[in-house]
């Protein structure tokens, strides 16, 4: 008895979403229901214009999902604070899985207005044309659904297996299941980045005839790592305002998730700039031409945002370790990487349609607002349904002392 006393004494609070997440919920709901709205009419007034918008919202919006997965997997294994403190920003994220799986099923009904190995017979350029038709052993629709069958399957089967081992220990505080949840997450972390390198090779990539790229995919993968840690640090702020969590959420915790944050920001510069240099020096027509398409016209100033915002401002700005533990500059830092984060992929991934110049079209926006609406309506409606913080967790039962940070 005196047992259960004592661990009830070392609960911790169950701190939820307030109302006003809740009309923020709301309100994410409306505009995604109306951006949803100006997507069907933009898929009846240009199909092409249409899902070459979508893809480009569903990578975006998606990344959130595949990057709460890997740095759920991620924190499991390796542990710290910072992702006890941020699991149910991540988990929550992750649990817009099966959304992500309803968007690419959508995405299938644009096969042919965006892969041109769907139609090779079509390809008007030779050369493009004998490149897609040795790839097509691997480049085919009923291998392309196989993949991504095993891709959802796979992050479904991770994601939810430690998303229920989490959810029993809030129960129980088994101290057992911390130990199998990381023995779990370790392989996880390897199975979780393979296949999300693949998915992107075949869903973006693969809209390229030509170009190829080893690190492309992992690239792309780190970008999703990197924005989503933008998006908890933001979130996680904005919820623990007035201490709600007892100095749980200190300047420790925030310093972590900063340095976190800026590592993956040096991941992603390291990831792209490798490739351009294994690229231009190599002068190769069907690897080179990628990087011209997105130097000409006006993509030229976009790649120049790009390099300036995803890097030099984020790096400068995460230099600081006062930054790092201050949460209205901190914030700032994060809602800037997030805002980047859409130019840089919107770069990626337009002007493999787009190669006669700098274009943008009414359906991009609508696509990234009616995707962007529902996928928050469905992330707020999962945080709110559970305590923000891990229930039972020892790592969190007391808060730790912002000397330690010093």
């Amino acid at each position: 008895m005196s047992n259960h006393v004592h661990e009830d004494n070392l609960r911790i609070p169950e701190i939820r979403l307030g109302p006003k997440a809740a009309s923020v919920e709301r309100i994410a709901g409306v505009v995604g229901g109306l951006g949803a709205l100006l997507c069907v009419a933009g898929f009846f007034y240009n199909r092409a214009y249409f899902f070459q918008s979508f893809l480009f919202a569903f990578l975006y919006w998606g990344g959130f999902t595949i990057g709460g997965l890997g740095i759920l997997m991620l924190n499991h294994t390796v542990g710290g604070r910072w992702g006890v403190t941020s699991r149910r920003y991540l988990e929550a994220a992750m649990r817009t899985l099966p959304f992500f799986f309803v968007l690419f099923v959508i995405l299938l009904i644009g096969l042919k207005d965006i892969y041109p190995w769907t139609h090779i017979d079509t390809v008007s350029n030779p050369i493009s044309r004998a490149i897609l038709q040795h790839k097509a052993p691997y480049l085919n629709v009923p291998f392309f659904l196989v993949r991504a069958a095993i891709y959802f399957a796979v992050w479904a089967f991770w994601g939810y297996r430690v998303f229920k081992m989490a959810d029993q220990h809030d129960r129980t505080g088994d101290p057992t299941l911390l130990d199998r949840m990381r023995a779990f997450s370790a392989p996880g972390c390897l199975v979780v980045t393979l296949t999300a390198t693949f998915a992107y090779i075949d869903w973006l990539l693969s809209a390229d005839a030509q170009f190829f790229s080893t690190i492309y995919g992992a690239m792309l993968l780190f970008g999703d790592v990197l924005q989503t840690f933008a998006l908890v640090i933001t979130v996680l702020i904005l919820t623990s305002k007035g201490d709600r969590f007892g100095g749980r959420i200190n300047s420790v915790v925030l310093h972590d998730l900063g340095n976190m944050m800026f590592a993956f920001t040096i991941f992603w510069t390291y990831l792209s700039v490798s490739q351009l240099i294994i690229v231009w020096p190599a002068n190769l027509p069907q690897e080179l031409s990628w990087y011209l398409v997105r130097v000409r016209g006006g993509w030229t100033v976009v790649a120049a945002l790009v390099s300036l915002t995803m890097f030099l401002i984020p790096f400068l700005g995460l230099l600081s370790q006062t930054r790092k533990r201050d949460p209205k500059r901190l914030i700032r830092v994060a809602v800037w990487i997030l805002c980047a984060r859409a130019v840089d992929l919107f770069w990626v991934v337009e002007p493999t349609f787009r190669t006669k110049g700098f274009a943008i079209y009414w359906t991009d926006f609508a696509a990234f607002i009616g995707i962007g609406g529902i996928w928050l309506y469905l992330y707020l409606g999962n945080l709110r349904q559970r305590p923000l913080l891990p229930l039972r967790d020892p790592r969190v039962m007391h808060p730790l002392p912002e000397e330690v940070a010093a």
